[in-house]
């Protein structure tokens, strides 16, 4: 081996063993290799120079990119290439970096602090995205929440209340959510809820009650809502009392009239009921009311028998609004009021209140019962001219029951009775002396009976009217047809009494509305000048008698058609007046429907105005008036909405039928008229 190669160990090169020398490159020395001062090597094969700082000897590249390797010193003459081993591998070390200066921190300006501020350490923030798990409360003032359960910290760190998590929700697929439903359903215990009032326990049942509380006690009562009896005294009774809560729902059920809007709203605004779920409930609430109603009332000695009378008065009361508000026929009616005189003789109500209300009330209608039963000798008489309220009637609700105005009705009912029962024995006179010398009484309590209600109350008004239709009532019984009247229309003067007793009606008016006599209304029969159509007195006894006064001219209808040149087709029929007709009472009719065309329909006294409507109905002879009549007792039906107001106008209409007939006895028996059409019923 020559001197001049280089050993592997020394260069740490990697040279296998066995290969030829001559692979190995060779020392290039130059004239100055000796020196000490620098080395340099070549290689055969070049590479690219590089330039180390951290050795101190050079490294150079020639043109040929001969790799410059560092002198080596003479090996020893003993060295054998095959003694060569080959170096084990070690991996380079990885250069360290050198360590980075600390940086200078700037001094602060000012004092210098006595216990300094811990240094801030530059920590990298990892983005996240918006949270929506927060409580309630952060994600309403958008703050972050830490989610802390139960209760957020951050809330209570606030001293705000924390309104806890919303409740996370899985989405599930409708099978699923309706069979959990299914599930929870069947694993929940069962409960009955009992009804809060009895009686109340179905959604047709509080249909009723709310019709009850907000409209029929209203129509029922003339003081308004602020006074209403029906609601202050029945109604707190029925809360404790089931048979009373029956008979009101049962009257409630009746009022209600499906065929109007209103009964179509209450349909359409409740999808749980049906009509017929209306009607069937409706008859279960009769069926108990009266079920409980015949229970027996025990001897009145027991303190639970005493509180039990003011409800059965009650329910009473409310059967008896059924009737009315059924419009029954069959006199039904006639059973109640029966029943509340023989109870309240022999058992009052403890209540004093109650009794002053439900004696006006009942009393009312049996007053008015005079107005259509017949005296047959089957029907009982309920009314009594001798009646006296048990106790002062303070407040007054009604007219004519605490004033005593109804007290003259029987009495002229009593007279009207007795005119009959001469009518069909054909008694001659038929008005008797007696029953001429009630009547001149009666007449001169009407005058003097007034009114007394406070001002700006309507009920002052409809005392009047109340007034005039007394008199109409009691003029139109003391002048019956005479039974020597023609059919051609002849008439009969009164007896000289009555007609010095009826001669006053001109002189004092009846109502303030009084007008003089206008050529409107025919005059009456005692003024006309005789002629051969008058029956009794003959051309003597007119030659003795004073002058009578010129003829007054008579009204429109009456005077004579001229002679028409073509067909009359648009000519209005001829208005028929009864044989005696006077012009008083055209007059007092005219002002009455003065009266009754003065209500306003929501007024509350369109409650009372249906008994004058019949009386008062019952006189108009002339078409204009009979329409006003028309009007008025629709305008009751729609504001009480009470079917017995059918009743009154299918028996005002038969008796205008008749009057257009000139069938005048029948025409002055309206109460025998109501009877041929089956019609028995309450007029109030």
């Amino acid at each position: 081996m020559d001197t001049g190669q280089l050993s592997p160990i020394s260069t740490e090169l990697d040279i296998p063993v066995g290969v030829d020398a001559s692979s190995v490159p060779t020392m290039i020395h130059s004239a100055a290799s000796s020196s000490v001062e620098s080395w340099s090597t070549g290689y055969s094969d070049g590479a690219e120079g590089s330039e180390d700082p951290d050795q101190d000897m050079p490294w150079e590249k020639d043109s040929d990119d001969v790799l410059a390797v560092p002198k080596i010193e003479p090996l020893d003459d003993g060295f054998h290439m095959d003694e060569v081993k080959e170096a084990p591998r070690t991996a380079a070390p990885e250069p360290k970096a050198a360590p980075m200066p600390p940086a200078k921190m700037k001094r602060p300006r000012g004092r210098p602090r006595k216990h300094p501020l811990p240094p801030q350490v530059a920590t990298n923030k990892v983005a996240k995205g918006r949270s929506k798990t927060g409580c309630i409360t952060c994600r309403k003032r958008k703050k972050k929440c830490d989610e802390a359960k139960p209760r957020c910290l951050n809330c209570e760190k606030n001293a705000v209340v924390c309104e806890g998590y919303h409740e996370k929700t899985i989405w599930k697929s409708g099978k699923e959510r309706a069979e959990e439903e299914r599930q929870r359903r069947h694993s929940l215990p069962h409960i009955t809820l009992q009804p809060i009032f009895q009686g109340v326990e179905t959604p047709e049942d509080m249909v009723f009650l709310n019709h009850y509380i907000s409209h029929l006690s209203g129509v029922l009562t003339v003081e308004g809502q602020h006074k209403n009896a029906f609601k202050d005294m029945l109604l707190q009774m029925a809360v404790e009392h089931r048979g009373l809560m029956h008979s009101i729902l049962s009257v409630s059920s009746r009022h209600i009239d499906y065929d109007t809007p209103y009964g179509a709203k209450i349909l359409s605004t409740n999808p749980k009921i049906t009509l017929n779920s209306l009607l069937a409930r409706s008859h279960f609430h009769h069926q108990a009311a009266m079920k409980k109603l015949c229970e027996p009332a025990g001897d009145g000695n027991d303190p639970k028998d005493k509180a039990n009378l003011s409800p059965r008065y009650g329910q009473m009361l409310c059967l008896l609004l059924q009737t009315l508000v059924e419009g029954n026929p069959n006199g039904n009616h006639r059973v109640h009021l029966q029943a509340y005189k023989n109870l309240i003789h022999q058992s009052p109500p403890p209540d004093n209140a109650f009794l002053v209300f439900i004696t006006e009330f009942f009393q009312y209608r049996v007053f008015a019962d005079e107005l259509i039963r017949y005296p047959d000798g089957r029907i009982p008489r309920l009314a009594t001219e001798d009646w006296e309220p048990w106790l002062e009637i303070r407040p007054a609700r009604l007219i004519g029951i605490a004033d005593g105005l109804f007290h003259y009705l029987v009495q002229i009912t009593t007279i009207r009775n007795t005119i009959r029962a001469n009518m069909a024995a054909e008694a001659d006179p038929v008005v008797d002396y007696t029953s001429l010398y009630r009547a001149a009484e009666i007449d001169s309590a009407i005058r003097e009976w007034t009114p007394h209600w406070p001002p700006g109350d309507s009920r002052d008004r409809v005392g009047l009217l109340y007034k005039q239709m007394m008199w109409v009532y009691l003029f139109r019984t003391i002048y019956p047809p005479s039974s020597t009247t023609s059919p051609s229309g002849q008439s009969f003067h009164p007896p000289a009494v009555t007609a010095a007793a009826t001669a006053t009606a001109i002189v004092v008016p009846l109502s303030p509305t009084s007008q003089p006599h206008s050529a409107r209304t025919p005059p009456s029969s005692a003024s006309r000048p005789s002629s051969s159509h008058t029956g009794g007195g003959s051309s003597s006894s007119t030659a003795s008698s004073p002058p009578s006064p010129p003829p007054r001219p008579l009204p429109l209808a009456r005077q004579p058609l001229p002679a028409a040149r073509g067909p009359r087709t648009e000519s209005p029929p001829p208005i028929r007046y009864p044989p005696h007709h006077d012009h008083r009472i055209t007059l007092a009719v005219d002002e009455s429907l003065a009266i009754l065309d003065s209500f306003k329909p929501s007024d509350p006294v369109q409650t009372l105005l249906l008994v004058p409507c019949l009386v008062i109905g019952c006189a108009c002879f002339a078409p204009p008036q009979r329409e006003r009549v028309r009007a008025a007792v629709r305008t009751v039906r729609g504001y009480t909405g009470l079917r017995n107001c059918d009743r009154v106008a299918d028996v005002l209409e038969e008796v205008w039928r008749l009057m257009e007939r000139g069938d005048w006895s029948r025409v002055w028996d309206w109460q025998g008229v109501a009877r041929g059409m089956g019609l028995d019923f309450s007029c109030a």
